[in-house]
């Protein structure tokens, strides 16, 4: 009957398309069945005997998941991150139990890990997708309204420097009603390629405000040194799109006790006056808040 019980649980471990790694007290690999051998790279023979430590990309992450074991004796699906034998970080959920003798002598553990690679790669896509502009490729609005007030806290908090340009292009309009929606759009497109080709990458961060308006938060940068980068920016786009099109941008830094939204207000204001002083141009905002539009 044993030999029948052991064959059975023998063709689970086998045939699971889930990795199955069992570990004794001392936390060495005990068990390893085929599915761990294709998801983690080492064979059976290899791993048998050997820490269980070397499949974690952070080993006090499984002490983190060993601890809530011991506390409430099983953790079912715990996302987290192992690496397989050429050091690839693998996502994965794992469900991990304490082993028990008849007496509740603790053997070791029992961890079932499930591949969730392509689940968290939908994941972020789709959060991608969520959060950026179909049309430019950069963010939208949505995520700048999140974004600038998580980099105007932290400015604050670190006490660097910030600024924030706005961006409004000159005649945009005339050249959407007379060259046709899909002109206008492929202008726009332009834009977005300007701004991903000529702001940091992975710094600065370029959003479509809405319509023919654009933002660009510049993080650790004071407003002389965002001015400059704005006119790289301007240049560019007009090199792009000029002379049908041009852009009149407004720069702000962000001042002592300034919320994101007095920031974004300031560099909006300042954006009015290159609008009023011909377009074109880039106007950055004397320090301080601001409270009047000019006239045009």
């Amino acid at each position: 009957m044993l030999s029948r019980t052991e064959a059975y649980l023998r063709a689970i471990l086998e045939h699971s398309a889930d990795a199955i790694v069992t570990t004794d007290e001392s936390a060495r690999v005990v068990e390893w069945n085929p599915a761990a051998e294709g998801l983690f790279g080492w064979s059976r023979a290899e791993i048998i005997g050997q820490p269980a430590d070397q499949i974690w990309e952070e080993p006090e992450e499984r002490k983190k998941l060993l601890r809530l074991v011991e506390k409430k004796g099983r953790v079912i699906d715990y996302e987290t991150r192992l690496k397989n034998r050429d050091g690839r970080v693998i996502d994965v959920s794992v469900t991990m139990s304490q082993l028990r003798d008849e007496d509740g002598k603790l053997l070791g553990t029992i961890g079932i890990s499930k591949d969730i690679r392509k689940r968290k790669r939908l994941e972020r896509e789709l959060k991608k997708l969520a959060i950026t502009d179909s049309l430019t490729g950069l963010y939208n609005r949505a995520h700048f309204n999140e974004r600038v007030v998580e980099e105007v806290e932290r400015a604050k908090r670190m006490k660097h420097s910030l600024s924030l340009a706005l961006a409004d292009l000159d005649g945009f309009k005339q050249f959407n009603d007379t060259q046709g929606h899909q002109a206008g759009d492929g202008a726009l497109r332009k834009v977005g390629r300007a701004a991903m080709t000529t702001l940091r990458r992975h710094v600065d961060l370029a959003f479509r405000y809405g319509g023919d308006e654009f933002v660009f938060v510049f993080p650790e940068v004071d407003g002389p040194a965002g001015r400059t980068a704005a006119e790289r920016l301007r240049v560019r786009i007009e090199q792009e799109l000029g002379p049908a099109i041009t852009a009149s941008i407004g720069i702000a830094a962000v001042g002592e006790g300034m919320s994101s939204r007095e920031l974004v207000r300031t560099a909006d204001l300042a954006m009015y006056r290159a609008k009023a002083a011909g377009g074109n141009r880039v106007e950055l905002a004397p320090p301080g808040k601001e409270a009047t539009r000019p006239t045009p």
